[in-house]
């Protein structure tokens, strides 16, 4: 960064104030801090500043000069104070002109542009002919520019990262709110499921099934299809098949046949009852 500084602006008259007014240590130490000055013994310079300060806090030459001691060892803050000071304390324009420049040029190494802006228009209302300084603000002008624009990119680039986390925290919240809802729409499921097949085996119990199942002692196995082939005294499944396989002559025959079979028996128990009896004799 190129900017115009203006260094010893009260030298000279300094100098001729020091012979004007010899018994006055303030001047006298103005005197020795400007040949620290020259020397590039910034720190010897300050020193004799500060002192000429303290003997006249309201110089402004020795404000003025101890600023720019401060400035060449890079402690801007510090050498803010005293331009600013010169220049309220100044009623000469020219001294305003060169503190408000100075103090402007402190502000651009602290990159506070705005504030450069408005010392340097203060500088050139007291001197509208100075070129540095005219340079040096429409210098402070650019920089300021560029700042808001770089600020404006990164609030733009903040603002669209805070949208992005925002839209991940909700798209986060909506998957977890789905999440929840399908674990709870399967839990429903679950529940309905169990309570539905509580409700069948209910209904199963009460209901009696074919082949005997749940109360149903007549018959064992599949008699609906069966036919009645001997006489069974009226047990089992005669409604449905009665009609087709009986008559009266084959009723009767049955009957004979069964009296024949149960004499039979009789006779063949009979006959072992008395083989029995013969042998034991």
């Amino acid at each position: 960064m190129i900017y115009f500084f203006k260094h010893f602006g009260f030298l000279c008259f300094t100098l001729c104030s020091v012979f004007a007014f010899a018994q006055n240590k303030a001047k006298d130490y103005i005197i020795e801090g400007n040949a620290y000055y020259q020397k590039g013994k910034f720190d010897n310079a300050e020193y004799a500043y500060k002192k000429a300060t303290m003997e006249d806090p309201s110089s402004v030459k020795a404000n003025y000069n101890l600023g720019n001691a401060l400035f060449e060892q890079k402690r801007y803050k510090e050498s803010m104070a005293h331009f600013k000071k010169s220049a309220e304390i100044s009623k000469n324009t020219l001294d305003k002109h060169m503190a408000y420049h100075n103090l402007g040029n402190a502000y651009m190494q602290e990159k506070e542009y705005e504030n450069a802006l408005a010392s340097f228009k203060d500088a050139l209302k007291n001197d509208p002919t100075d070129e540095a300084t005219r340079y040096n603000y429409a210098l402070a002008k650019k920089m300021l520019e560029k700042e808001k624009k770089k600020d404006k990119q990164q609030n733009q680039q903040q603002n669209n990262q805070d949208q992005n986390q925002d839209q991940q925290q909700n798209n986060q919240q909506q998957d977890s709110q789905q999440s929840q809802s399908e674990k709870e729409q399967k839990k429903n499921q679950s529940q309905n499921q169990q309570q539905a097949d509580q409700t069948q085996n209910q209904n199963d119990e009460g209901n009696p099934k074919s082949g005997g199942e749940n109360g149903n002692k007549q018959g064992k196995g599949d008699n609906a299809s069966r036919q009645i082939k001997q006489g069974n005294k009226g047990k089992g499944d005669q409604k449905e098949n009665a009609q087709n396989d009986t008559g009266d002559g084959t009723l009767k025959a049955l009957q004979e046949q069964e009296v024949k079979t149960q004499r039979r028996i009789i006779q063949q128990k009979a006959e072992r009852n008395k083989s029995n009896t013969s042998k034991d004799w």
